[in-house]
C-alpha cells in the first residue's frame, strides 16, 4: 500500500508528495536523505522536526515537541550544517567594514558558494534604491552560485526582521542576517529560512572561521 493511498483527493496527494511526513524508524535503517532543495517533516519519539538539504546546507530543525513519548525512533542531533565547511572569516570582516562604511544608509550582500570555483564569495547585488531606512536590490544570483548568507544592515537602527524581509525570504533556503547599530556597538539578528519557514538560528557570525 502506498503511503498516501488513504488520501482520496488528488490535491492532498500532490501536497504530500511535495512536503511528505515520515516516521523516524525505531528498528530499521535510517531514512534516506531528503530530496535536494525540498523539505520534509519527520516524527520521532520527541516530536516533529523539519529536514532539508540543498547544495550548501543540511538542516534538521525542531518544529514541535511532543508531550508524550511517541512510538518511533529517536530524532537525534538537530541543527544547521554547512556542507562545504565554514565560510572564511575574511568575508565577515569585509561585511562588517561595509556595514560601518554605509551607515547611516543600509547595505546588502550575499555570501554564495561558487560551484565552478568550489569556494565562498561575497557578492553585492545591483542596488535599486537605498537610504537610512531601506535597501532594495535586484534579486539575481550569478549563474552557478548558491546563496549561503543573505545579509543586510539597518544603519543606526537595531537589527530585526521586518515584514518586508518575511516576504523577501519566503522562497529561500539560506541563513539570513541583519546588522544593526552600525554607527556604534553593532547588534545582530539571525534566522534560518527553509522554503518559507523561519527558524531561530545561532548568530550568523559563528558560521565563519
Amino acid at each position: 500500500m502506498m503511503m498516501n493511498a488513504y488520501l482520496t483527493d488528488p490535491r492532498d496527494r500532490i501536497l504530500f508528495g511535495e512536503t511528505p511526513t515520515y516516521m523516524q524508524p525505531l528498528f530499521g535503517e535510517k531514512l534516506p536523505a531528503p530530496e535536494l532543495g525540498k523539505h520534509r517533516f519527520v516524527i520521532g519519539q520527541e516530536g516533529v522536526v523539519l529536514e532539508a538539504i540543498n547544495e550548501v546546507f543540511e538542516v534538521r530543525l525542531p518544529v514541535a515537541q511532543s508531550i508524550i513519548k511517541l512510538p518511533y525512533g529517536v530524532l537525534g542531533a538537530q541543527g544547521v550544517r554547512l556542507r562545504h565547511g565554514a565560510m572564511p572569516f575574511r568575508l565577515l570582516e569585509i561585511i562588517e567594514q561595509k556595514a560601518t562604511s554605509a551607515c547611516p544608509d543600509e547595505w546588502a550582500g550575499w555570501v554564495v558558494w561558487d560551484v565552478l570555483h568550489q569556494g565562498y564569495a561575497l557578492i553585492e547585488p545591483e542596488i535599486l534604491s537605498v537610504g537610512p531606512g531601506h535597501v532594495s536590490y535586484r534579486n539575481e544570483l550569478p549563474e552557478g552560485s548558491a546563496i549561503v548568507l543573505d545579509v543586510h544592515t539597518h544603519g543606526r537602527m537595531p537589527a530585526f526582521f521586518s515584514g518586508v524581509d518575511d516576504v523577501s525570504d519566503r522562497h529561500g533556503f539560506y541563513v539570513a542576517g541583519v546588522i544593526g547599530h552600525c554607527h556604534d556597538r553593532k547588534n545582530y539578528a539571525t534566522r534560518m529560512n527553509v522554503n518559507g519557514h523561519f527558524f531561530d538560528c545561532e548568530d550568523f557570525r559563528l558560521f565563519f572561521d
